[in-house]
């Protein structure tokens, strides 16, 4: 991490990435970096995302929408089926409703990263399946 006037930069080889939930037993799964230290609980927050390779998100919703940004890997975002929509990559973006069950998952051989950005806070849910949305 580089201090200046005004500015703060953070090379990649800096991030600290914690874990969202289990890892399995070689380590992977869905991780966080925070851009600065703040409650993302209480948002707003942006945070970058990284979801190990091969790895698929039970179903889930968070309170409040999102929107992300994929920055690499090759990431599917959905309601009810893994097809609904073409693989995203780097400079696809969604908005993500808040109450509507959906999952995610990386496919390919790298992991992906997303950049994400709660207006009210990051919080999740892991509902019973993503086929009947709440909302």
């Amino acid at each position: 991490m580089t201090t200046g006037p005004g500015t703060i930069v953070t090379y990649p080889e800096d991030l600290e990435w914690e874990p969202v939930g289990p890892l399995d037993e070689n380590g992977k799964g869905i991780f966080i970096s925070r851009f600065y230290d703040t409650s993302i609980e209480r948002g707003p927050a942006n945070l970058l995302m990284k979801y190990s390779a091969g790895v698929k998100a039970a179903p889930h919703i968070h309170s409040g929408d999102y929107i992300a940004v994929v920055v690499s890997g090759k990431f599917r975002h959905y309601l009810e089926s893994e097809n609904e929509y073409r693989v995203l990559t780097a400079g696809a973006t969604w908005l993500q409703k808040g109450n509507v069950a959906h999952q995610d998952a990386c496919v390919g051989s790298e992991d992906c990263i997303t950049s994400t950005f709660w207006p009210e806070g990051f919080d999740v849910e892991f509902v019973e399946n993503a086929t009947n949305p709440t909302h």
